[in-house]
């Protein structure tokens, strides 16, 4: 891939999580601080499985090796 598209890429994820985060805490209270622990809880949900499955797929190669 065209760095471009990884840029865009990555500036649309960005994007859907920061719209995701903004729905999320400004339906319970409108104040930064529940921004932000709503943003680092939706990270950490996404993140969790993300590297589960790196360490799979890290520890299968390395089987097959």
């Amino acid at each position: 891939m065209k760095t471009m598209e990884v840029i865009m890429s990555i500036l649309l994820i960005v994007l859907g999580l920061v719209c995701l985060t903004m729905s999320g805490s400004m339906m319970f209270q409108q104040d930064l601080s529940v921004y932000i622990k709503t943003f680092v809880q939706i990270c950490l949900w996404m993140g969790v499985p993300i590297i589960l499955a790196g360490v799979f797929y890290l520890l299968l190669i390395k089987k097959r090796r």
